[in-house]
């Protein structure tokens, strides 16, 4: 059963600041089409993700009307989003993310037609079909990203069919060595400074974008029952590499965010898409999905170097789900609901309370900003008010600390890790 964290003091600022984000985002919603918002259907940054907010508040206020009404607006222009306007494939920012939105929120907290996810479906099903060049391997945009739509989608039979494809697919494009197996991101999968800085492309150790994401699809399918035995190979593989690739001292951190053939890698920030708190989340629901206790200590292990950590190691800076203080208080908080370990319940609580410390209140998005940076070196602050890097994400995180409804909307970040094997 789920633990709200919070004492009472930090509960009540949690709250305060939950109402707040919850005025602004209906205020956004509710906007006329002429306001120079744009409209944006999306799970990342779009009111796909705003309904995943607006359901769990709705939840946790015990079926709150007035909440679910607006999830339910939110997704619905998720829903019309499909429909009239030409999208990509992508989980975070195309039409699986709705996809998924839809199939998760008819699963655990609305009653929901099946239909609606049937186009979902049938684009992919095209995509599978029209493909020439292969789509890249990852969680955001990727054939990860797919995956985990379609596990969500689970036990429809499209899922089933339509996963084995994603199986070929991530099977074809694998290298696998006696060090395991992985995959290569290819330069053209960059954006241009990452491209500048590694023209021939490069091995992602992160969660968006890298072999992390991976590993946490294939054990979040395993865990729904998918019997492939292509699952628990490719799944052995890449952990047997990720694990190869720790830093030989892990002061700053335990992985580096990429490894480029011939370059010395170098230490990352701390957060769920690139660093090591993300890697031990979907490194530990890899264990609880395999059975394997070693894989469970170096989780932990990775975990609690991430606990003691001093902030200003950690290079956060805003407070975003991403890669923000409330990213990594949901992280802490996730892996002390699934092992009991009390140094990551104190992370947790610290983060949330650096979290509420940054708030600038009486500024516009409820007083979070997010620092937007296209390149190292430059970037500005901006509101946002979508789920990976906007105040929608920020009430979820926030929501987790003070309320008894589990957060399992933390699946499509492949960190939902189940409880077992409790550790003091």
């Amino acid at each position: 059963m789920w633990q709200p964290i919070a004492d009472p003091e930090t509960s009540r600022r949690c709250w305060s600041v939950i109402e707040e984000i919850e005025r602004c985002l209906v205020e956004l919603l509710s906007s006329p089409q002429d306001s120079g918002l744009v409209r944006n259907p999306s799970l990342a940054g779009g009111e796909s993700g705003l309904a995943l907010f607006f359901a769990y508040l709705g939840a946790a206020r015990q079926g709150s009307v007035d909440a679910a009404g607006h999830a339910l607006e939110a997704l619905g222009r998720g829903v019309e989003g499909l429909a009239d306007q030409h999208l990509p494939p992508a989980l975070y920012y195309g039409f699986c993310g709705i996809g998924w939105v839809i199939e998760h929120l008819t699963r655990e907290l609305f009653e929901g037609d099946d239909a609606l996810a049937s186009e979902v479906d049938e684009a992919l099903r095209e995509l599978f079909l029209g493909t020439r060049d292969m789509p890249p391997y990852e969680l955001i945009g990727g054939l990860s990203g797919f995956g985990t739509y379609l596990v969500e989608r689970l036990p429809h039979p499209d899922a089933a069919e339509l996963l084995s494809r994603v199986f070929d697919l991530l099977e074809r494009s694998a290298e696998e060595s006696e060090a395991g197996i992985t995959w290569y991101t290819r330069p053209e999968w960059l954006v241009q400074w990452q491209r500048e800085k590694m023209p021939r492309g490069c091995y992602n150790l992160g969660v968006a974008h890298g072999v992390p994401g991976v590993v946490g699809f294939l054990a979040a399918a395993q865990r729904e029952g998918v019997r492939d035995p292509r699952v628990a190979h490719l799944l052995e593989g890449a952990v047997r590499w990720l694990l190869d690739q720790r830093l030989p001292r892990a002061e700053e951190s335990v992985f580096p965010a990429f490894m480029c053939p011939g370059e010395e890698p170098e230490p990352t920030r701390t957060a769920w898409c690139y660093g090591d708190l993300g890697v031990a989340a979907v490194l530990l629901s890899a264990a609880r999905s395999s059975g394997r206790q070693d894989w469970e200590r170096e989780a932990l292990a990775m975990a609690r170097l991430a606990a003691r950590r001093p902030a200003e190691a950690t290079r956060v800076v805003d407070t975003t789900l991403c890669h923000g203080t409330a990213g990594l208080a949901h992280l802490f908080n996730r892996l002390f609901q699934a092992t009991g370990n009390l140094a990551m319940k104190e992370a947790a609580l610290a983060w949330y309370k650096r979290t509420l410390d940054m708030r600038r209140p009486g500024e516009e998005f409820a007083g979070f900003l997010n620092w937007v940076s296209p390149e190292p070196g430059q970037g500005s602050w901006k509101g946002e008010r979508g789920f990976l890097t906007g105040i929608a994400g920020v009430g979820l995180s926030l929501l987790a600390a003070v309320a008894e409804v589990e957060p399992v909307w933390d699946r499509v970040l492949l960190v939902s890790v189940p409880s077992s094997m409790r550790t003091s």
